[in-house]
């Protein structure tokens, strides 16, 4: 169809779309990072060391990466809004089975199974923008659902902090297995059912061939963007645990001064959804280099200010910005670097980065202080700049081409069949 009024039909209602999604995402997500701030609580419910309950975080990134795998056969068989309807409301039972373990070993089973579940939420949220959005209103949505994702690393352990000392560290499981089960309904409400795929709207075999995966070379060539993407995630879950695990002890000991710390990066999140349509001019490559070559400098400086906990709050806040503003760029780089693999592209890159983001968790341990952990972050992400400034393929600039600038799949790139 491509009358003005059949394209308009096709597309999804962009504030209710992105403003539904993005709560559901930050609710889904800060399940993940939540149990940072509750280490001692897991430590203590499972008969362990805190160096053993961080596997509350860790086994849940790892299954929320696999999980992200999912996406794409599960889209297949029961449609995007049919995936995450299902997806989450499995989640949402799970999340209420969180309080009765009482071992690392039940508690991770099932911390990985919440994982799994929840890994299907962005593969299939970005392909169905790349769906159903217009290409204007590409970079801002992917950007606020980045970013939601990303706050959850603060929403999550903030929103813990609260509630553990009143209500005990159980409670938050209790309040988040409701709330996904209306996100749920609320998903199966907001979403479109999928377009009809090529073949089942058209009986074409050349419609089908058109979709085929592309050469492998096109996924060489997400492989800087992939660098980029593990140390953008990966670095920052490290920075944080690092913190809980080994800051000083007038903030890393101080109640108060850790919640301020974690509320102090929200702001980051918001300023960059505003500053979105503005950098969204820029090339995604670009964009995302910068980014990360300013998470260093950031961690870098909380480093040297770590006895600080103003100075290590600025630089934090610093941090988190950049690596929000990076995240969104890796995704917009990957998939206009894997042309028409793009949709396995994103898949691999949600892998990837999800793997190595609950791996990040360790990380500190390697270290068992925070500033060695901090300057080895931050030179990490100067070299993942570094790799994606040499490496990366540049792309299309934005204003010249808009279908290269969206870097998801459209509807063409990933057919799917019809589901009401």
């Amino acid at each position: 169809m491509t009358t003005d009024t059949g394209t308009k039909a096709l597309e999804a209602p962009f504030a209710r779309t992105v403003g539904t999604l993005a709560p559901i995402a930050i609710i889904l997500a800060s399940q993940a990072y939540a149990t940072i701030s509750l280490i001692p609580n897991f430590a203590s419910a499972w008969h362990t060391s805190d160096e053993g309950a961080a596997w509350a975080t860790t086994s849940f990134a790892i299954a929320f990466a696999f999980g992200s795998l999912l996406a794409a056969p599960l889209s297949h068989r029961l449609g995007r809004r049919g995936a995450l309807v299902w997806s989450i409301s499995a989640m949402a039972v799970i999340t209420m089975l969180v309080p009765f373990t009482e071992s690392l070993l039940s508690g991770s089973l099932v911390r990985a199974v919440q994982g799994v579940a929840a890994g299907v939420f962005s593969p299939v949220v970005y392909a169905y923008f790349g769906q159903r959005l217009p290409a204007s209103r590409l970079a801002t949505a992917i950007t606020i659902i980045s970013c939601s994702l990303g706050g959850c690393l603060v929403v999550g352990q903030v929103a813990a902090q609260l509630l553990e000392p009143t209500f005990g560290w159980r409670s938050l499981f209790w309040i988040s297995g409701p709330l996904l089960a209306l996100s749920a309904v609320a998903v199966h409400k907001v979403m479109l059912p999928d377009l009809p795929s090529p073949t089942t709207a058209k009986g074409s075999p050349q419609k089908a061939e058109q979709s085929a995966p592309a050469p492998r070379s096109g996924l060489l060539r997400i492989v800087p963007f992939l660098v980029g993407g593990v140390i953008s995630l990966g670095g920052i879950t490290s920075a944080y645990t690092a913190i809980q695990l080994y800051g000083p002890s007038g903030l890393a000991g101080d109640h108060d001064a850790m919640l301020g710390l974690r509320a102090s990066a929200l702001p980051a999140l918001v300023l960059s959804v505003v500053l979105s349509p503005v950098l969204a001019r820029i090339v995604p490559k670009w964009r995302a280099a910068g980014a990360l070559t300013i998470c260093g400098i950031g961690l870098g400086t909380a480093a040297l200010l770590n006895d600080s906990v103003v100075g290590m709050g600025a630089a934090m806040f610093v941090t988190m910005l950049a690596s929000s503003s990076a995240t969104p760029a890796l995704v917009q780089s990957t998939g206009a670097a894997a042309g028409a693999a793009a949709g396995t592209g994103l898949a691999v890159f949600s892998f990837v980065l999800n793997l190595c983001a609950g791996l990040g968790a360790q990380v500190p341990a390697l270290f068992g202080e925070f500033v060695p952990t901090a300057l080895c972050l931050a030179a990490a992400y100067l070299v993942a700049a570094l790799v994606v400034t040499l490496l990366g393929p540049t792309g299309a600039r934005p204003h010249k081409d808009k279908v290269a600038a969206r870097g998801v799949p459209s509807e063409k790139a990933e057919p799917v069949t019809q589901h009401s």
